[in-house]
């Protein structure tokens, strides 16, 4: 038996390069979850209530679908509270989904859109990030926003009319990244790495001031050196270049990971990371070494570490030291290994882990997606997922079909079948 082992794992190891390539990006909505795949294509699967999916119905989805029914090559997008937009390869911004506050940007408030309208014709996107208010970037480096603005949203001074469709925020031409807080306020880095915001204020997310209304972006500290920002509904995480995280804003179930309300961004311990994602109220972080680690409410099993009790400190999750990229939505969690394998976990009533079931799950699961598999075509008779890769014990064959009366064949890398 151990000799058939090894000769299985030079055969997955061979391919493993191939299947690496598949997933490159995750990120989670309010209840469901989009993959982007190296191809272009983007994959969808959980709660369609509002028409996230595009697939012109109301349906949710417990297995991984392509986007929109397309196979169209996507650029970029955004997994939104209630709506999906993409960015495509002309850098056209188009979306789906809840628009009861115009955080479509069409126009209207029609309760939404069941498939991917165009917005602003004639733009183009190069980032984009949404609530019930949306902000979005564009190739030139301006800044924009609309939908709900009753707290300062739109950053020009304005209140409370919603803005139903894109409205410039300042003049500004340098603006790297920007996120929506479902509190109601906006978090941007600059290119010259500054940390700005604006909005409401009740969580301290803008910054240390008691104002609970900044109408202008305004920059947070002296710091010139962030490279990155995930906002959850009442705190912030940012990331600095030298690999250090910090967090600020409300710290409801420990989410800021360091015990404090901190009301000017403060240190989570010392370690070095390289990836970090929040959900409603948790987070989870990948440090440099590959490690796992989740903080925050665990109420649905969304920080993976197999219980429901909540953490005010980084925990680690399982042992593994092959995590490359993690995702967050309001209550479940996502990441992706070295080797291309996606993994969910956390609450599953809508479908968003995408295991086929409805059943919250407590510890990382791999999931499969179609065309994700091992290119051996000459010989694959059937949709076949082959896991962990590489391989190093056990090796898991996942068929992506239920069918009977199945034959697989292994062959070693001489062409010799080995294991029928």
């Amino acid at each position: 038996m151990k000799k058939v082992t090894l000769i299985i794992l030079a055969l997955i190891s061979t391919s493993a390069s191939l299947f690496s390539q598949c997933i490159v990006k995750i990120s989670g909505g309010e209840a469901n979850t989009i993959a982007h795949r190296s191809d272009g294509t983007l994959w969808f699967w959980g709660r369609g209530a509002n028409g996230q999916s595009g697939t012109s119905n109301t349906q949710d989805h417990y297995t991984p679908i392509p986007f929109a029914n397309s196979t169209q090559q996507i650029t970029n997008f955004e997994a939104g509270f209630d709506t999906t937009f993409i960015i495509k390869q002309d850098g056209a911004l188009w979306g789906t989904g809840g628009n009861n506050t115009g955080q479509l940007g069409m126009g209207t408030t029609q309760y939404g859109y069941f498939s991917p309208v165009h917005i602003s014709p004639g733009t183009t996107w190069k980032h984009i990030s949404s609530t019930a208010h949306t902000y979005g970037i564009r190739t030139n480096g301006t800044l924009w926003g609309w939908g709900l603005n009753d707290s300062g949203q739109m950053g020009n001074g304005s209140c409370c009319n919603n803005q139903l469709s894109s409205i410039q925020i300042g003049n500004a031409s340098d603006w790297k990244q920007v996120e929506s807080a479902l509190i109601g306020s906006g978090l941007a880095i600059k290119e010259d790495g500054t940390l700005w915001g604006w909005g409401g204020n009740s969580a301290r997310l803008v910054g240390p001031t008691s104002t609970q209304v900044v109408n202008y972006p305004t920059q947070n500290g002296t710091a010139s050196n962030w490279s990155y920002l995930s906002v959850g509904a009442v705190h912030a995480m940012g990331l600095k270049n030298n690999g250090t995280l910090w967090s600020w804003g409300a710290n409801a179930y420990g989410v800021n990971g360091n015990g404090n309300n901190n009301y000017n961004p403060q240190p989570v311990g010392t370690a070095s990371w390289q990836s970090i994602a929040s959900g409603m109220y948790h987070v989870l972080g990948i440090k440099s070494d590959g490690t796992l680690w989740a903080w925050g409410r665990n109420n649905f099993n969304q920080l993976g570490d197999g219980t429901t009790v909540s953490r005010s400190a980084p925990v680690q999750i399982g042992t593994d030291n092959t995590w490359v990229s993690v995702g967050c939505g309001g209550y479940h969690s996502m990441a992706l290994k070295t080797d291309g394998s996606l993994w969910a976990w956390g609450n599953n009533v809508f479908g968003q882990i995408g295991d086929g079931t409805t059943v919250n799950v407590p510890t990382p699961l791999y999931i499969p997606i179609s065309g994700c598999s091992l290119s051996i075509s000459d010989y694959q008779q059937v949709p076949l997922v082959i896991s962990p890769n590489p391989a190093h014990e056990k090796v898991t064959l996942n068929l992506q079909n239920t069918l009977q009366n199945v034959d697989i064949q292994l062959y070693d890398l001489h062409g010799r079948k080995v294991l029928s």
